[in-house]
């Protein structure tokens, strides 16, 4: 049984529930950037006891469509501009205790490529925070890491 101290306590354990995105930085050869919607972005993730994850993140003030149609827009541009403003995914997760990450078994993705992949997110607590890390990942030809700090929802 896990502890109740939050330093004790399993990773799996503590990393359950709704976390809101506080911060998404992005390191490309050393150099700090805006993540990639913006040094504001929002964003939740949620892991659930059952082992889905499901993650939304979007540019803050994100255009809206011209029109209400549930459809959306047929204007090319603005398809364009709401695909690049926000990333979204979900699946299954599993927990690598000993090295202090988490998989994300990725089964529906706004990226289609990301679709059916495993996405490594290493896992660290800073207080009430949780940091997620990528491994080097591909980003417009450049190796670059990411760092997304979530909170816990209230």
């Amino acid at each position: 049984m896990a502890s109740l101290s939050d330093g004790t306590r399993r990773l799996r354990d503590r990393i359950v529930g709704t976390w809101t995105l506080s911060s998404w930085t992005r390191f490309v050869g050393g150099v700090e950037e805006p993540g990639l919607l913006g040094r504001d972005a929002v964003g939740q993730i949620l892991y659930s006891p059952e082992g889905y994850v499901s993650a939304h993140l979007m540019r803050r003030g994100r255009a809206r469509f011209a029109t209400d149609d549930v459809a959306g827009s047929s204007d090319p541009l603005e398809r364009a501009a709401a695909y690049d403003g926000y990333q979204g995914y979900c699946g299954r997760y599993e927990v690598d205790e000993a090295g202090s990450f988490v998989l994300h078994r990725v089964a529906l993705s706004s990226n289609p490529n990301w679709t059916e992949s495993v996405q490594k997110r290493f896992v660290q607590f800073v207080d009430h925070r949780m940091k997620l890390t990528t491994p080097p990942i591909l980003r417009r030809g450049k190796e670059a890491t990411v760092v997304l700090i979530w909170e816990r929802a209230s």
